[in-house]
């Protein structure tokens, strides 16, 4: 990645490499996004008295989706 120097000898980061930390961040925000959906659609559906896609969605939700976003 191309570095600015400064008069003054300090390194600062251009904007290309600003533009490239973003991703993780983004990709982050997808899984905790899905795992919501996830979650809000088993609740709704165990709510709504149903008694299989709600533990399938649930159990997606907090044993699946959950730590995939923590540990991206």
């Amino acid at each position: 990645m191309p570095l600015l120097d400064t008069p003054r000898g300090e390194v600062y980061p251009t904007s290309l490499m600003l533009n490239s930390e973003s991703a993780p961040r983004i990709k982050a925000a997808v899984w905790w996004a899905l795992a919501a959906l996830a979650l809000l659609g088993g609740y709704a559906d165990l709510v709504r008295g149903g008694d299989t896609i709600a533990p399938v969605l649930l159990v997606l939700g907090y044993c699946v989706l959950v730590p995939i976003a923590i540990l991206t």
